[in-house]
């Protein structure tokens, strides 16, 4: 299961963030001048220059900045950015086809114009892929590509091409839009394999899916929420409090046992702050979200589901009784794992890790054994997992590892090392640096009056590499004597540029505000009363199998588009040849 999440996570690299505007209209110029040099360099005169601007602007430069402007025009909602992308990248191949052309006609002139009519049909189905699923545009798609294919067309017969081009502008047309048409019907032969097995298993097509996620990395909405809701199922789980009450203010440390995920704003991937905005509007309590003992089996199907955890909170703040307690740091260690429990007298928050090796998601029977575990030793506890060691190793740890084993023990163990009660006093700092790696929650730090006092530094990240955590713990000592503890909410907020693994890393600004909170939360430490709870509650998830089963038709729809997508190509082209013989 692990090489095959590890091979659905990668198809994800192939995603990247577009360059600016001026960049990509910049190089859509130079590739046209380029173009014209290539073309005209075996042919030098007196106007090579002006020749070589000339025909790559008319050939290339011009019909892709009309293709931009119609298109721009008819869907005004459509990012500039993304149709000059298009363009940019459809002018590059023909203009390879056209260069290749070129010279392959002067040894045969069927064969050359067979690559120009191959490179105008290649582009043909770009433009009709890219809109028809990225702009998702599931009718209107077609159109855009007859007209891009109608402006390369308009502009190929000048002087330099006609010799490539034989006929007149309406024969070569023809034979432009019987190769485009040819492959078109390839390209739905190609659709109808991959869908099959998305569409058996879950009842929509993987173009369809591939929309839907497209729609939401690049644009920020969530109707692929909908196919969750019908994949979903319902499941029980908890929500953890540590409340902390103060002369004038509640601070909360929430453990959702729901994961924050998939990822940009879709499920529960934004939870970690929205929770915490929820909370402080109808409660009045700064909130800290950790993240639970739990893995992507628990990804809420929508953003709606918030409430349920919200309510739930709003349950166990009106049974809360605030009383005053004592606080100690406890740390147990067990092989490689660690526990960091925080015991107000007959109750404890335990914070798990692995760190410096890779820290990931626990499932949820491991985490609920943990918590088991903790309350043989306190009436109640709550388990938080710290996520702090991002390796780049897409793992999650299991019951019955050795790991899971060794993670039970740490708890155990951190119960057997008492550590010096102290009255409890709290303070706290929140900080929003400008940081790409960091969700909307920004960082939270809170001193407890443990002897050393305790530094916890929660940051709103995906993760956090071991040696900027090492970082951090360094920093905040430099400050003082204090025992750190570093926290990630694994917030999927972040997941939208590339990839699924975005950690925080090396930065100024981070360690900045760092510094700067920890000296405000000393500043901010005041006696407090607590209360420790947990409530169980139904919410509709994803669920273990629904993961598996994804991952398993994903990776199966890619072995088969592997071996099918070249044969169906050399198909086409095969084809192509055959008709465009005899036209």
């Amino acid at each position: 299961m692990r090489d095959n999440l590890k091979s659905a996570v990668d198809l994800t690299s192939y995603l990247f963030s577009l360059p600016s505007l001026h960049v990509m209209l910049a190089g859509m110029l130079v590739a046209a001048v380029l173009f014209g040099a290539a073309i005209n360099i075996l042919q030098p005169s007196e106007n090579f220059i002006l020749r070589s601007l000339q025909d790559g602007l008319l050939v290339l430069f011009v019909p892709a900045a009309l293709t931009t402007i119609v298109v721009k025009i008819l869907i005004r909602k459509m990012p500039l950015k993304s149709i000059v992308a298009t363009a940019f990248a459809g002018e590059v191949v023909y203009g390879i086809a056209y260069v290749v052309a070129f010279f392959v006609a002067d040894i045969s002139q069927f064969y050359g114009e067979m690559v120009l009519l191959t490179g105008a049909a290649l582009v043909f189905i770009f433009w009709y892929v890219i809109a028809r699923i990225v702009f998702i545009l599931k009718y209107r798609s077609i159109l855009f590509a007859i007209i891009q294919l109608l402006f390369y067309s308009l502009f190929l017969f000048n002087f330099q091409t006609v010799a490539i081009a034989e006929g007149t502008l309406f024969d070569w047309a023809t034979k432009a839009y019987i190769s485009s048409f040819i492959l078109l019907g390839a390209l739905y032969i190609f659709f109808l394999i991959i869908n099959a097995p998305m569409k058996k298993t879950f009842g929509v097509s993987s173009t369809d899916a591939v929309s839907l996620f497209l729609n939401q990395w690049i644009y920020k909405k969530n109707d692929l929420e909908k196919a969750f809701e019908k994949l979903g199922e319902n499941a029980r789980t908890l929500v953890g409090v540590v409340g902390f009450g103060r002369a004038t203010d509640r601070i909360l440390f929430i453990v959702p046992y729901v994961h924050f995920g998939p990822f940009g704003s879709l499920g529960g991937s934004e939870f970690s702050h929205l929770i915490a905005e929820e909370v402080k509007s109808k409660y009045g309590a700064e909130a800290f979200v950790f993240h639970g003992t739990v893995t992507h089996d628990l990804n809420p199907t929508s953003s709606s589901e918030i409430t349920k955890i919200t309510k739930t909170i709003g349950k166990m703040l009106e049974r809360a009784k605030f009383d005053k307690k004592t606080v100690s740091l406890c740390t147990g260690k067990s092989g490689e794992c660690i526990a960091e429990t925080l015991v107000f007298d007959d109750s404890a928050f335990v914070g798990v890790s692995r760190a410096p090796l890779v820290t990931e998601d626990i499932n949820f029977g491991l985490g609920l054994s943990m918590l088991l575990e903790a309350e043989k030793h306190a009436k109640i506890a709550v388990v938080a997992d710290q996520h702090n060691a991002e390796t780049g190793e897409i793992t999650s740890f299991e019951p019955g590892s050795i790991i899971g084993y060794n993670y039970i023990s740490a708890v155990a163990n951190s119960f057997t090392k008492k550590g010096k009660e102290e009255g409890l006093r709290i303070g706290i700092s929140l900080k929003h640096p400008e940081s790409a790696t960091l969700g909307s929650g920004g960082i939270k730090i809170a001193v407890l009056s443990t002897s050393p006092n305790y530094v916890i530094v929660l940051l709103d990240a995906n993760g956090v590499t071991p040696e900027f955590k090492m970082k951090i713990e360094g920093e905040v000592k430099k400050l003082g004597s204090f025992a750190v503890g570093v926290f990630t909410t694994d917030t999927h907020q972040t997941n939208v540029v590339r990839g699924v693994l975005n950690p925080a890393k090396e930065k100024s600004e981070i360690i900045e505000a760092v510094r700067e909170g920890v000296k405000e939360a000393i500043a901010d430490m005041q006696p407090a009363s607590a209360f420790v709870d947990k409530e169980w509650f139904d919410i509709r998830v994803l669920g273990a199998k629904h993961s598996i089963e994804i991952v398993s038709t994903i990776n199966s729809i890619v072995a088969v588009a592997k071996i099918t997508a070249p044969l169906i190509l050399i198909g086409a082209i095969l084809v192509l040849l055959a008709i465009l013989s005899k036209v």
